[in-house]
């Protein structure tokens, strides 16, 4: 492609609004994140492993792919239990609306449950608590199984929450190869969320692949009365990114044979964190 045409689809994608990216974190240091202290009966999903805020849990890599966030987990006799792992979320709330993508190399195996996520600190926001407050999941994979899963939390405080899709419909509609990194994204805006795989932003617009859409007619937030607050509630405010490696829990131990023999040690590897804004600047 040659530089004028280049240079013409720039000044289009200006012109007619597109997304410009407004954060970009190569983890050559930790200084946007957050490493979570914390146990796995605090995490609600009765995981066994304990978060530490520990180097060897939580800390910064070259890898053969490059520079990296490494959430690493292990076996070991840690304040009660066998299992300690990584978590972080984003110092800071991003949002609402815009185009996240995060590279990551995922780990599989018999008992981890790696996770890419949204969530506010605490699960709790201006909506209430989980899940009135909203929660978006990017990625999840559990055990050896091949499929991944993009998931919105909402509705009303636990346990009058929602989740959707319902599985089998939350399933990436495709096989991933999880022996190399790839990209997982979010396009989150006011009348919808679309959640893209191995995608970029090229001239202001996204292309990849499409896992799929959510209008905002689907979801919703209400009060412990079951009253819905207005608008697209609760995907409407600002919230925080979450990384983590869970160790077992409810989810891959209802799966037979999946918390047998824990696949430990393992580890996530994060590469990139970018976060993009529609502009609405008109080139003059």
């Amino acid at each position: 492609m040659s530089s004028k045409l280049l240079m013409l689809l720039s000044f289009l994608s200006l012109s007619l609004g597109g997304y410009m990216q407004i954060f970009n974190d190569n983890f050559e240091n930790l200084d946007n994140w957050v490493a979570e202290n914390m146990t796995g009966a605090q995490s609600g999903n009765n995981e066994w492993e304990y978060y530490t805020t520990r180097h060897v849990n939580v800390h910064t890599s070259k890898t053969s792919y490059g520079q990296a966030l490494v959430l690493h987990a292990q076996k070991e006799s840690y304040q009660g239990y066998n299992y300690t792992s990584g978590k972080v979320h984003s110092k800071i709330q991003w949002g609402p609306y815009g185009f996240f993508n995060i590279k990551a190399l995922v780990p599989k195996g018999n008992g981890l449950w790696p996770a890419i996520w949204m969530l506010p600190t605490g699960g709790v926001n201006v909506y209430g608590t989980w899940a009135a407050c909203g929660e978006i999941d990017l990625m999840e994979t559990v055990c050896t199984l091949d499929p991944g899963y993009s998931t919105l939390h909402f509705g009303g405080p636990w346990p009058n929450n929602v989740r959707y899709p319902m599985e089998p419909n939350n399933t990436y509609p495709f096989t991933v190869d999880w022996t190399k990194p790839h990209s997982f994204g979010l396009e989150w805006q006011e009348t919808f969320m679309t959640f893209w795989f191995d995608a970029s932003i090229v001239n202001g617009i996204v292309q990849g692949t499409k896992i799929f859409t959510i209008p905002s007619s689907i979801w919703y937030s209400q009060n412990t009365q079951g009253v819905k607050y207005p608008g697209n509630a609760p995907f409407n405010v600002p919230t925080n990114i979450v990384l983590n490696v869970a160790v077992g829990g409810f989810w891959p131990c209802m799966i037979p044979g999946c918390c047998d023999n824990i696949s430990v040690p393992a580890n996530m590897y994060v590469y990139n964190v970018q976060i993009w804004e529609l502009s609405q600047e008109i080139a003059s």
